[in-house]
């Protein structure tokens, strides 16, 4: 297996800087290490860019012109599918240091633009959805199907604002009220505009390495204790149900079954929007399908909870620049396992998991992490 042996990351948020300033701030300081690959996380340079070959780019700019290098496009799950291809070069020993590097430079174009332009991961016939009015239908059939009250799941928003004002890397850093939420303006009935993630700019940036070698670099390595992956249909006409994500059971089964445990102290999902947290907590398996939103509002959720979630503030808050999300989350399982969260720390936080999600549950890649291999 793998461990993660150091870190970085910007802040998120509507930055000035362009796509390969990002990148040297949330590199910078690994630029040290004798990093042999180059992976960048990334799914829409082309669109809101204007750039392509963006890894050869990239590289050349940190002036790591030798080393070879390469692009990873999964839309909104690009971060944990680029760590899983490092897990793989690592292990192969086709390389002895991947340095993995996410990014998305997305806030010059209009709320408009960005949502078509996210909408091209549909097919082609079915782009007249769009992914904030399929969670809004996961959220009416969530209520009717577990009778959850609508303030289950404007909390989540409260909640993951209340993280996020404890994270100076996040791209909203206000605490918001139950009433705030349920009266900011509507985006797709009945979600408001605070539930669903911004619109942001940033990079984050692991190292990666073969366990054995880990010490050599760090006294305090993450491990990563496992990765599963799947996929599930496109076609949103296809899709059995909303209140559940296939590709994210199977993905979860795997990656507990790799890991070996039956217990995490925290998790990151991907909450595009709050409904997303709940239905991905309980398929991942934290919680019985149809309970998660008991948990918001009884705060296991919460920072001080039984099983915190998005202690980062998470998609929600923290922000969703699409190729620096999952990224990020393995940088926030980082930080928490070596107790350096500062404000937002989990107690005992000793494994944990990331759910990073393509599309609506196209496709999704599970991590858990922990402080043994």
């Amino acid at each position: 297996m793998v461990a993660i042996v150091d870190v970085g990351i910007t802040k998120f948020g509507k930055r000035k800087e362009n796509i390969f300033d990002l990148v040297k701030e949330a590199t910078e300081k690994l630029l040290k290490y004798d990093i042999d690959y180059v992976i960048v996380s990334n799914s829409y340079s082309g669109e809101f860019n204007q750039t392509s070959g963006l890894s050869s780019l990239i590289t050349t700019y940190l002036n790591l012109d030798h080393v070879p290098s390469l692009r990873v496009d999964n839309t909104s799950g690009s971060g944990g599918s680029a760590i899983l291809v490092a897990k793989s070069l690592l292990e192969s020993k086709e390389a002895n240091m991947v340095l993995v590097v996410g990014v998305e430079k997305m806030s010059e174009k209009k709320t408009r633009e960005v949502t078509k332009i996210i909408s091209s991961l549909l097919p082609f016939e079915e782009r007249v959805a769009s992914l904030p009015s399929l969670a809004s239908i996961s959220a009416i059939e969530y209520m009717r199907k577990f009778n959850a009250p609508r303030e289950s799941i404007a909390q989540v928003a409260v909640k993951n604002h209340y993280n996020g004002s404890l994270n100076p890397f996040a791209h909203i850093q206000k605490r918001v009220t139950l009433e705030e939420v349920l009266n900011s303006p509507v985006i797709s009935e009945p979600l408001r505009l605070y539930e669903y993630t911004p619109i942001s700019d940033g990079a984050a940036a692991v190292v990666m390495v073969r366990n054995e070698d880990a010490l050599s670099y760090t006294s305090k390595p993450v491990y990563i204790k496992g990765i599963g992956s799947s996929n599930y249909t496109a076609y949103v006409s296809e899709k059995e149900d909303f209140v559940t994500l296939p590709a994210v059971v199977e993905a979860s089964r795997k990656a507990f079954k790799k890991a070996k445990v039956e217990k995490i102290d925290f998790a990151e999902l991907h909450d595009m929007a709050t409904i997303l947290e709940i239905i991905q907590s309980e398929d991942v398996g934290l919680f019985k399908k149809g309970e998660g939103w008991k948990a918001v509002m009884e705060g296991l959720t919460s920072l001080d909870g039984e099983i915190p979630i998005n202690p980062s503030g998470g998609l929600n808050s923290k922000g969703h620049p699409i190729g620096a999300s999952g990224v990020a989350q393995a940088v926030e399982a980082f930080s928490q396992i070596r107790n350096e969260a500062g404000n937002r720390q989990v107690k005992n936080a000793r494994v944990g998991l990331s759910l990073s999600m393509a599309g609506y549950g196209n496709s999704a890649t599970v991590i858990i992490y922990g402080d043994e291999p």
